[in-house]
């Protein structure tokens, strides 16, 4: 009984340290390898490569080259809690669904018809503009994650629903809203 304490608190710490994950996605969503120099730590980030990195609040420096040496850009941003390094400029998607009574979308969801292409989809959808090469953090889900399937745990019913978001790459967006869409059954 006297080694319980320690067992679990072994056991803790294991979990704690070992889940240790970034607040930052830096990702390369484009087609042109970039060499990127983040606070004096370089990475190469060819086409659809993504980093998750640990970064504290306050600002930081970003320096990206194409593979010839040439300077891209150089500026500083300001992380508060963490967000999304967008390497590229391209388009990126934060999706938000409710889990709970789907009668409840309609008076919680701003839902509305996103055209992508020549493709529209139905949902809560912002489109994470390219001007700024980070995005603070709005969404729960990172790109390395996935929305789940349910929520375990929660007593969801029409009185307790809960609204989460994720954010997207343009392609996983439309793979992921055909995805449930054939999963859907039809009316």
């Amino acid at each position: 009984m006297k080694y319980l304490l320690p067992f679990f608190l072994f056991l803790f710490a294991l979990v704690s340290f070992g889940c240790d994950e970034g607040n930052i996605d830096m990702d390369n969503d484009g087609e042109e390898t970039f060499v990127v120099t983040l606070d004096d730590i370089s990475y190469n980030m060819s086409p659809g490569d993504y980093q998750n990195l640990k970064l504290p609040s306050g600002s930081h420096r970003i320096i990206i080259k194409d593979e010839n040496g040439k300077i891209l850009e150089e500026t500083s941003f300001n992380v508060e809690k963490g967000g999304l390094i967008n390497l590229a400029r391209t388009d990126y998607y934060i999706w938000t669904d409710l889990y709970g009574d789907p009668a409840l979308k309609e008076q919680h969801l701003k839902e509305d018809w996103l055209k992508i292409g020549n493709q529209t989809y139905f949902g809560e959808f912002i489109k994470v503009e390219p001007e700024s090469i980070y995005k603070e953090k709005s969404w729960d889900y990172g790109l390395s994650e996935d929305f789940p399937s349910d929520l375990l745990g929660w007593q969801l019913t029409k009185e307790k629903y809960i609204l989460k978001s994720k954010i997207f790459r343009k392609d996983q967006l439309i793979a992921a809203y055909n995805a449930l869409a054939k999963e859907s059954p039809t009316p």
